[in-house]
């Protein structure tokens, strides 16, 4: 058995590391966050004139978990009514 060396291995060629995109946050403003009232009445949760002042304080204490859940739970539930006094029961408050 003779020994035979094997041929040594090719390093490929590493690549220079891409570079990252500049960030266009700072040419962009900040949308202005919107309240947990503004995001429940837009997704149809609640009707924003039947929110009472003193409860949108404890509205807005929610976890945004709590409020994707309540979002996600009303779209589940269907739409409410047009003309929905009685702040559709099919709801769970």
């Amino acid at each position: 058995m003779s020994a035979k060396k094997l041929p040594a291995k090719k390093s490929s060629a590493k690549k220079a590391p891409a570079k990252k995109a500049a960030k266009k946050t700072a040419t962009k403003k900040a949308a202005p966050k919107k309240s947990n009232v503004e995001l429940l009445s837009a997704a149809g949760v609640i009707h924003p004139d039947h929110v009472a002042k003193h409860n949108h304080k404890a509205i807005n204490k929610l976890s945004p978990v709590e409020v994707k859940t309540l979002i996600k739970l009303r779209s589940k539930l269907g739409a409410l009514a047009p003309n929905d006094d009685d702040l559709s029961p099919n709801f769970p408050v």
